[in-house]
């Protein structure tokens, strides 16, 4: 077979591989439920690129507390701090959404790096935390493009992005 013929009518790029398309989809479905898991913040205001961990929950609030980036349990950065307790996140459904005690909604993001493994946070917190390269719910994050939410510079195209900050992780199953 020639390499046009492994390409389809996409634009040149070659077909997406289905297992990469089920992992991302698997990843989003995670933080998905994360989003919707997460009604309150209790603990210290945070801002705009600080990352954060999950210490806890009480009911159907979530504690967070600040934590430095390069922590495993760091699992989520804030993307934006958005005013109003019942303000959206831009493009609902994509961040995870933590509610401020006082009058605020911080829009979170997975905190991912190049070249890591991340499978589901078996606290029962929802989200993704850093873990060896196994398992079939597990990622790897092949490459991190900051700056654009343009999921074409991925292998297949399977990447998850965000607009605000705009970043792109690019992701593969890890068992590959």
């Amino acid at each position: 077979m020639s390499s046009d013929d492994a390409r389809n009518d996409t634009g040149g790029r070659p077909a997406p591989n289905r297992k990469v398309i089920a992992v991302s989809a698997v990843a989003v479905a995670v933080l998905a439920i994360a989003g919707y898991a997460v009604h309150a913040l209790t603990g210290p205001g945070s801002s705009a690129g600080e990352c954060v961990r999950i210490t806890g929950a009480d009911g159907d609030s979530l504690a967070v507390t600040p934590d430095d980036c390069d922590a495993d349990l760091a699992n989520f950065r804030v993307g934006k701090v958005v005013d109003g307790a019942d303000a959206p996140c831009p493009e609902e459904g994509v961040y995870t959404e933590a509610r401020g005690q006082g009058s605020s909604t911080l829009c979170l993001l997975p905190n991912m790096v190049e070249g890591a493994c991340y499978g589901p946070d078996d606290r029962g917190f929802g989200g993704l935390v850093r873990s060896a390269c196994t398992g079939e719910a597990t990622i790897k994050v092949t490459k991190v493009i900051e700056g654009s939410t343009d999921t074409s510079g991925c292998p297949d195209g399977a990447g998850m992005s965000y607009p605000e900050p705009p970043i792109t992780f690019c992701v593969v199953p890890a068992d590959l």
